[in-house]
C-alpha cells in the first residue's frame, strides 16, 4: 500500500493555494497566509540562504549558502524533533 502524502503537502504549490483561495477555499487562504508569514519570518531573522556571486572587477566572489542564524536554527530544530520523538517513545512504552 503506497503512502499518501497529499494531506501533508497542503495540496500543491503556493500558486494553486492562491487560486483556490480566490475561489473561496478558506483552508487554502490560511495555508497561503501561513506560507507567507513563514517566509517573512525567515527573511527577517536572516534564516534564509544567499545565492553565490561571481567575482567582478571591483568585488571578490561570494560563496553564498545559509547564514549562521539559519545553521543554528536547523540544529535547534533537529534537536527539538529528537526530544519530541524521545518523549513520544516513552509515552508509548507505558
Amino acid at each position: 500500500m503506497p503512502l499518501d502524502l497529499q494531506p501533508f503537502l497542503a495540496g500543491g504549490c503556493p500558486l494553486r493555494q492562491i487560486i483556490l483561495a480566490g475561489q473561496g477555499s478558506s483552508d487554502s487562504a490560511v495555508t497561503f497566509l501561513g506560507m507567507l508569514l513563514g517566509a517573512a519570518l525567515a527573511h527577517n531573522f536572516n534564516l534564509v540562504g544567499a545565492a553565490a556571486k561571481a567575482a567582478t572587477e571591483t568585488e571578490a566572489a561570494v560563496l553564498g549558502g545559509p547564514a549562521m542564524p539559519g545553521k543554528i536554527a536547523v540544529i535547534v530544530c533537529i534537536a527539538l524533533l529528537f526530544v519530541i520523538a524521545a518523549a513520544n517513545m516513552k509515552r508509548r512504552k507505558k
